[in-house]
């Protein structure tokens, strides 16, 4: 493995298992992961990935349709390079 220890918690929920009769690892690990409705669980990492990239994609859009119709081309050149600085990994030796 590498510098870091993988921990996988494998949460099994049988049929004849109530949500009382969890260990308090699953209990814990459930409240961290998941956002819960009246209707609903989520995912929220899901939420963040998905908010996130909805973010990235309308700036994205915007700047390039801008880049498109204008001439003063300055900040939308900006917005692109800084997104792209944000979400394009440095590269690093090993």
């Amino acid at each position: 493995m590498s510098e870091e220890e993988r921990v996988e918690l494998k949460i099994d929920t049988p049929n004849n298992l109530s949500r009382s009769e969890l260990s308090d690892t699953e209990k814990e690990f459930r409240r961290k992961i998941y956002w819960k409705s009246c209707c609903f669980d989520l995912d929220r990492r899901a939420v963040k990935f998905i908010s996130q990239l909805s973010i990235f994609l309308i700036v994205v859009i915007f700047s390039l349709y801008l880049l498109h119709n204008k001439k003063i081309t300055e900040i939308y050149l900006s917005l692109l390079t800084m997104i792209l600085g944000v979400y394009v990994e440095a590269p690093r030796l090993h």
